[in-house]
């Protein structure tokens, strides 16, 4: 079906594409200093059809040979043909500051982040985007789930986890079973995030977290379909990938309109100091109320808050949130535990886990404080989401007011590489991404194998007996200030994003996913089965490892 829609939209596109010129974008405007990869000026039926066509396949080979001849050799951005978002031009590294940091009226992130979701097709009817021009939702997540707030979250997320696991891989300390990676990542991410989301009882009712998940799928698929459609065609066309989304959407609201409407008589029914949860659900909420209350006296009430947009504004977080830390969990495990290291690898997390826990107040891994010591299990998802990037290219931002135009340092030659002057200009509606898999896999940003995973990359230089040491640090082989962490952004590591857009929510994300692998190597014996899969992308994304398998059995107790 989704192979039979491509075809399609490509015939579609090339009424309007025709012969369209090399140095010029699908759309037309002219790219100054800007070389393309993948349309090849020497054939003469519609180059850029065909090139759009092959993007489907072929965008992560086209990045990386425009980063390889274009970026590193010359310093020079590039254009690539893209099937969901048109011509996309390439960023190098040392333009990364100079174009993402401009003011929002001249590189957009609010039209690309649109494109990307196609909200008004693929989700509600909601003609003004007041989910997003409003985000209530993502202030909630800046505020309670960012630096300053992110530890609240341990000891539910530690607690999440271990009933998930127990659910999902099982307590037999005698029978191994075999299971899923992709499914049991998205399983268990989907609880532990949900479990700070709506909290008990609502982020373990299967039927929810499995309707959110498909609808989190649907709306990333349909949005590329509608975003290759011609503009005068998405009106009639654009509907018809929304179906199956908005199918999924209405299971959901079915659960998630019911639980809000309790929340909202439980909160406006509450007797004198009465604690309410504290989850996202409940922040909505009273964000929401002091946006309506604001100079009227109400905004302590539940008066007149939309249950269904307060479920709408879930499930948005659903689709941003969880499902691009499913993206990152499922590699994590494959990399873990196919690598020809793996057991050196366990045997040292699972060192530092018991280490850690044994010194904490409770004895657990339920604290910030806990969690923030494990360096290694750190360093073990950061190299994971380094080696393995769920995207090719990101972000995505759209170049707005009168265009963008940057000079390069050296240019003015009589080469083609130059001959604009060192001058580039990418005229109003041009999108543009970084290059996130390539800088993270360039041997001059890595030098050590950097297309190896090596779970002790960033944490092994400060054990080492010669390493800088940090006295006030309950493990002094470390200095906490200079190891890189996996929630920064850097020019060499940008699956957060770089720039004035970074994840706010990178913080959280990292807590958990650091807080799911202690987990799991504290408490389970992992055995890879069979070989590892070779890595797909479709697009500029790279797709998860939905044939891996593990054996697992669960580690006695002492």
């Amino acid at each position: 079906m989704l192979a039979l829609a491509a075809i399609l939209i490509v015939l579609l596109r090339s009424v309007g594409l025709g012969n369209q010129r090399t140095n010029h974008d699908q759309d037309g405007r002219l790219l100054v200093g800007v070389p393309t990869v993948g349309v090849s000026p020497n054939q003469v039926l519609i180059p850029w059809v065909r090139a759009i066509a092959r993007s489907i396949t072929q965008t992560a080979n086209n990045v990386a040979h425009g980063y390889t001849h274009f970026c590193k050799k010359h310093g020079l951005p590039f254009a690539i043909p893209s099937f969901g978002a048109g011509t996309i031009v390439i960023v190098p590294p040392h333009l990364f500051d100079a174009v993402l940091n401009r003011p929002e009226s001249e590189i957009m992130a609010f039209p690309a982040q649109m494109r990307t979701l196609q909200p008004r097709y693929m989700m509600a009817a909601d003609p003004e985007l007041s989910l997003f021009r409003n985000p209530v939702q993502f202030d909630v997540v800046r505020k309670y789930m960012g630096h300053n707030g992110y530890g609240f979250f341990a000891a539910a997320t530690a607690h999440e986890t271990d009933d998930a696991f127990r659910t999902y891989l099982g307590i037999d300390t005698e029978n191994p079973r075999t299971i899923n990676i992709w499914q049991t990542a998205q399983r268990i991410t989907s609880r532990t995030a949900n479990r700070a989301f709506l909290g008990l009882p609502l982020c373990r009712n299967e039927t929810l977290l499995q309707e959110c998940a498909s609808y989190a799928k649907m709306v990333y698929q349909g949005a590329v379909f509608i975003g290759a459609l011609p503009e005068s065609l998405k009106p009639m066309l654009a509907p018809v990938f929304g179906l199956l989304s908005k199918s999924h959407r209405r299971k959901c609201m079915d659960i998630l309109v019911p639980a809000v409407k309790g929340r909202l008589q439980q909160w406006s029914s509450r007797k004198g100091q009465e604690v309410m949860p504290n989850d996202a659900l409940q922040w909505i909420i009273e964000h929401s109320a002091r946006q309506q209350g604001a100079g009227n006296n109400k905004s302590s009430t539940s008066e007149g808050i939309d249950a269904d947009l307060v479920a709408q504004r879930l499930l948005v977080l659903q689709i941003v949130s969880t499902y691009t830390v499913a993206l990152t969990l499922a590699p994590l495990i494959v990399n873990l535990y196919s690598s020809p290291r793996s057991p050196e690898f366990i045997a040292g997390l699972r060192e530092e886990c018991e280490r850690v826990a044994a010194s904490s107040h409770d004895g657990s891994l339920s604290s910030r404080e806990a969690v923030d010591k494990l360096f290694r299990v750190d360093s073990a998802v950061r190299e994971s989401m380094r080696v393995s990037p769920f995207a090719v290219i990101n972000p995505l931002r759209i170049v707005g007011g009168a265009g963008l135009t940057t000079h390069l340092p050296g240019g003015g030659g009589d080469d083609d590489m130059t001959k604009s002057g060192g001058k580039i200009f990418l005229p109003p509606g041009t999108t543009i991404g970084l290059p996130i898999q390539d800088v993270q896999h360039d041997v001059d940003n890595y030098p050590d194998s950097p297309l190896e995973y090596d779970a002790f990359r960033f944490s092994g230089p400060f054990e080492s007996p010669l390493a800088p040491t940090d006295n006030d640090n309950d493990h002094g082989d470390y200095a906490r200030d200079q190891q890189e962490l996996a929630s920064k952004a850097t020019k060499t590591f940008l699956p957060f994003s770089y720039g004035k857009h970074v994840c706010p929510g990178r913080w959280y994300a990292t807590q958990t996913l650091k807080q799911i692998v202690a987990y799991m190597v504290m408490h389970y014996d992992v055995e890879f089965v069979g070989d590892k899969s070779r890595p797909g992308s479709f697009l500029s994304a790279n797709l998860p490892p939905e044939k891996d398998e593990i054996r697992v059995v669960r580690r006695r107790t002492r």
